[in-house]
């Protein structure tokens, strides 16, 4: 880990500490706090490997392979389908959906494969937002069926 990185890294905690300390629960913000700081502990080589993989994914995906894609960005620590699916979405909205299971429940289609769980699952997944969509931005039709649902 780069020293920048360790102070950073020994000072945050110490931070986060003496504001939750004393809470009886966490705020939301606190939550994503703890998370992006438990996040900062990859090491160098994991460095490494975000950028190997994510660039052999957006190859994939750039070449139509949602499933070889979504397969390599799950090799990366801490990725499931549905961050892999946000990460794709992130690059290129108008071709790829963030899977979510609010979306999923206002879709209302039963899948052969979970979206969530199977890569050929979110291709399913991918195919049925697309034809939904019928022209309409993907990112728009996505955010119509999560924000239906309340969180």
């Amino acid at each position: 880990m780069k020293q920048e990185r360790k102070d950073w890294y020994a000072g945050e905690f110490v931070r986060i500490n003496e504001e939750i300390g004393g809470k009886k629960c966490l705020s939301y913000q606190d939550f994503l706090r703890i998370k992006n700081y438990k996040a900062q502990a990859l090491s160098i080589a994991e460095e490494m490997d975000i950028k190997k993989q994510t660039e052999k994914a957006f190859e994939a995906a750039d070449n139509n392979d949602v499933e070889g894609a979504i397969k390599t960005l799950t090799k990366l620590h801490g990725v499931g389908i549905a961050t892999a699916s946000a990460i794709l979405a992130m690059r290129n909205p108008d071709k790829y959906a963030i899977v979510d299971k609010r979306v999923i429940k206002n879709l209302g289609k039963s899948f052969e494969k979970n979206p969530l769980k199977s890569p050929a699952g979110y291709v399913e997944y991918l195919m049925i937002m697309k034809k939904n969509a019928a022209g309409k931005p993907l990112r728009e039709y996505e955010r119509k069926l999560f924000e239906k649902e309340p969180i």
